[in-house]
């Protein structure tokens, strides 16, 4: 039979807290994603030639998809820490825990 050495405690406030900076960091990313997009069409309609034309393409593929994996990846870790405050998942695990505990 194992048991816990220690209690586990959920500290509530610090998922809220990490939560709502995955939303800001969310945000952050994608106007940094608009922004580097208007910036490199802006620079490639400045070279109005087929070296601009170029330069637009690897820009797309090497600085703007990955601020858009960026973008993806904090979209998902924001959508699943709100997911997992707003069904009180860990607290509903650890509440099975100690009732499993108390019956053992």
């Amino acid at each position: 039979m194992a048991w816990l050495s220690e209690d586990l405690i959920v500290d509530e406030e610090k998922f809220n807290s990490a939560a709502a900076d995955m939303r800001a960091l969310k945000t952050r990313t994608e106007a940094l994603k608009t922004k580097l997009e208007r910036m490199y069409d802006q620079l490639s309609s400045a070279m109005d030639t087929p070296a601009g034309r170029e330069v637009e393409l690897e820009a797309k593929d090497v600085l703007l998809k990955p601020v858009e994996n960026m973008s993806l990846v904090v979209g998902h870790i924001s959508e699943t820490l709100d997911l997992i405050i707003g069904n009180g998942y860990y607290k509903d695990v650890f509440t099975g825990f100690e009732e499993l505990s108390n019956i053992i």
